[in-house]
């Protein structure tokens, strides 16, 4: 079954059960629509994302002005909770006025439990989708979990600029055999296709991206100790391929890894796993996968949040196939106050195609953003980012950006 049909088989009842829940009886469900609008002024020293040498005659640093809406939809019922979440983003350049654009992003999730309970009593079962358009994707995950891999074209890979489309579904079921025995399985399907870029060769060579088309599936039992920790003898199967410069290039990875997820320390959320991925890409090739991830358990005014993962991964840009994907992230915040909060956060890749090192990608980014409440839905945002690539053939380039937001939210 193709990715489409997933998406209108299991996304569109999420979407259907939030318009049920807005029209329905208020002693049945509840249901909070949130608009928001964001103001921003951008310094960034690297509009093209690309080495300055790429773009002769052109002006790379600029001033970029952001208006932007979003609209978010909440849903909560007896039989499962639903959000539904929309953006658009206007970006007016100073200079480079060819490269002005707006953004879009859609979201769509599901938690269809109730559903499903009353079918199978045991059974729980989640579902979301999400979509986006943008000429500026970005090189990691930021403002969630790090750690989270379920977005497998931001592990540390910032490609030039150039338009992209990229969505990601995701399915879990969970299935309670017993009190502590259960059956676990998660889905994803993935894709990324590119249409115009900007920076068209790189000394000489044709800049390389490749669409991309993942399917991954994780199962096995799981098993549900007396403290409450959980261990998932996970075996993963992930299969795609990556389609560009007149080549398709198939692959396949299957990891055995079991995860651990325990509350050992007072306070905090520890998951490990650690196990082996075969990568098959002409020739096969075994390395040690895993991850190790720390994340408070409570609020509390120091939040601080640790991850590295190793993993097999698409290589979307500059080398198509598999990739061997080794991420570190750090992400520290402190509430000062109740209307004053600092964040900081670092991350660093380092991507290595498979099974032959052949391409490299090595990336360290660090942000500090300090966020002040002016009234109760407005909110004063000042960051400043800095990042570093490399990559096989390139020179290491820098990016700088200053960003000052206004957002607020109608709670």
């Amino acid at each position: 079954m193709h990715g489409a049909e997933w998406l209108r088989l299991l996304v569109i009842p999420a979407v259907v059960s939030v318009i049920l829940g807005a029209c329905g009886s208020s002693a049945l469900a509840e249901t909070k629509i949130t608009p928001a609008v964001i103001l921003s002024q951008r310094y960034d020293s690297n509009v093209f994302l690309g080495p300055p040498e790429f773009v002769p005659g052109r002006q790379i640093w600029d001033l970029v002005t952001t208006a932007g809406a979003n609209v978010n939809v909440e849903n909560k019922s007896r039989l499962g909770d639903s959000v539904l979440n929309v953006g658009v983003n206007g970006n007016v350049f100073a200079y480079n006025t060819d490269l002005s654009f707006v953004s879009t992003s859609v979201f769509a999730g599901s938690d269809l439990s109730g559903w499903m309970s009353e079918l199978l009593p045991g059974l729980t079962f989640r579902v979301s989708d999400s979509f986006q358009y943008t000429p500026e994707p970005p090189a990691f995950l930021t403002g969630g979990k790090p750690g989270e891999t379920s977005d497998v074209f931001s592990r540390g890979i910032q490609a030039v600029r150039a338009n992209t489309f990229t969505n990601i579904f995701l399915a879990n079921a969970d299935y309670s055999i017993s009190r502590s025995v259960g059956l676990r399985t998660d889905y994803s399907h993935s894709f990324f296709k590119v249409g115009q870029i900007f920076i068209t060769t790189t000394a000489g060579v044709p800049v390389a991206f490749f669409d991309t088309q993942i399917h991954s599936v994780s199962t096995g039992p799981t098993y549900t100790f007396e403290g409450g920790e959980t261990l998932f003898l996970k075996y993963n199967y992930m299969t795609g391929q990556t389609s560009g410069e007149g080549v398709t290039l198939p692959f396949s990875a299957h990891t055995l890894a079991p995860e651990y997820v325990s509350r050992i320390l007072p306070g905090w959320l520890i998951t490990m796993s650690g196990g082996a991925t075969i990568v098959e890409q002409a020739g096969n090739r075994t390395f040690f996968s895993g991850k190790l991830a720390l994340a408070p358990s409570h609020d509390r005014p120091t939040q601080v949040r640790v991850s590295v993962s190793r993993q097999a991964a698409p290589a979307f840009f500059g080398a198509g196939g598999a990739l061997i994907s080794n991420i570190a992230q750090l992400s520290v915040s402190h509430r000062f106050s109740k209307v004053l909060l600092l964040t900081l956060s670092g991350n660093y890749a380092y991507n290595v195609s498979a099974p032959v090192d052949s391409f490299t990608f090595e990336s360290v980014t660090g942000s500090a953003l300090l966020e002040y409440k002016l009234t109760r839905s407005t909110t004063l945002g000042l960051s400043q980012e800095y990042n570093r690539y490399s990559y096989t053939g390139i020179v290491p380039f820098d990016r700088y950006a200053t960003i000052l937001t206004l957002k607020t939210e109608w709670k």
